[in-house]
């Protein structure tokens, strides 16, 4: 079962939040919500989500996936916590798997991960760093998986369990939740 960590910051996109770690966990992966603060994290919309954890208890762990909602400001505070940067940077050269949507690959391109690498986030969010997003609904370049904005999130977190643990894996998650074509 792979390990995944997601940073909450204020201000986090709770679309995507929610969906990230529901559909992760439907696949069965173990998730660890972790606010940069302690206590409940207000979201970008006003929704209230009480982490699992803190950022600092669970700074010695190793994931096999860390992954960004985004959202705003919740994307500027994953960006600017040393913290986050750190562990982005340690996950990408342990060779870890890195997942960020929405206006969170900022974060990504200032830990600088994102040189030489195609990815896609919400229109913008990418302008002060000077990489170039495709605008694609998600981009998966080897181990990176980015994905555009909210209205993706559902594809983003089934394409985060399809490379980390199959096809049929994410068709098992996929099946009940009764989407269109």
């Amino acid at each position: 079962m792979p390990s995944v960590l997601l940073p909450l910051a204020a201000g986090a996109e709770e679309l995507e939040a929610v969906t990230i770690i529901d559909l992760l966990r439907r696949a069965q992966f173990e998730v660890t919500v972790a606010g940069l603060e302690g206590g409940p994290v207000c979201c970008a919309r006003g929704t209230v989500i009480v982490p699992d954890t803190t950022l600092e208890a669970v700074a010695d762990q190793v994931f096999d996936l860390v992954v960004l909602p985004g959202g705003l400001p919740g994307a500027n505070h994953l960006r600017d916590d040393s913290r986050v940067q750190q562990r982005l940077r340690d996950q990408a050269a342990g060779d870890g798997w890195l997942g960020a949507i929405c206006a969170a690959p900022k974060a990504l391109a200032a830990a600088g991960l994102l040189h030489g690498r195609r990815v896609t986030a919400f229109t913008g969010a990418l302008d002060e760093s000077g990489m170039p997003s495709t605008g694609a609904p998600v981009e998966i370049d080897g181990k990176l998986i980015t994905g555009r904005g909210p209205g993706v999130a559902m594809d983003f977190a089934l394409s985060l369990i399809e490379q980390m643990a199959g096809r049929e894996a994410r068709e098992q998650v996929e099946r009940p939740l009764l989407r269109t074509g």
